[in-house]
């Protein structure tokens, strides 16, 4: 019965070191394996299994976990609409906004808007002084292409 004990134990260390890797390693992958260890370690507690059977556990868990739940599981960490008051950044919404030059931009050279509370790289088919109020035209990656606001 020690030996259970200890197992449960082990089973256990794995499955917490697992799921705090995901703070290492990020990409919502490694916690579910965590998650099948832990579910191994409290099996092992109120039933002794062998170590194949323990090794099969872990692996068929940590899989199932894996397929059934990934797509739900990025959310939580991401956030949803709920209960925030900005508006989602990345929907791809910003033609059309407002925002004000900070660094000049010049035809050549990109410079910097602030957009919604945050600095942006910005570029323009004009030079723009700082100051400058200027129409969103749309959003390349991190980059917002502006021309000045009639």
């Amino acid at each position: 019965m020690n030996f259970d004990f200890n197992v449960c134990w082990i089973w256990l260390g794995i499955g917490v070191l697992l799921i705090l890797s995901e703070f290492i390693l990020p990409g919502v992958l490694i916690c579910f394996f965590g998650a099948g260890a832990v579910l191994v370690s409290i099996l092992c507690a109120f039933k002794p299994l062998s170590l194949i059977w323990q090794l099969l556990l872990f692996a068929v868990s940590g899989c199932v976990l894996l397929f059934c739940c990934r797509k739900f599981i990025p959310g939580v960490f991401k956030g949803g609409k709920a209960g925030c008051c900005c508006e989602d950044i990345d929907s791809d919404n910003v033609a059309g906004a407002r925002a004000v030059v900070v660094k000049r931009i010049t035809a050549k050279m990109p410079g910097k808007v602030e957009f919604r509370g945050s600095l942006w790289d910005a570029s323009a088919e004009d030079d723009l002084d700082e100051g400058t109020v200027v129409t969103v035209i749309k959003r390349e990656n991190l980059m917002l292409c502006v021309a000045k606001a009639e």
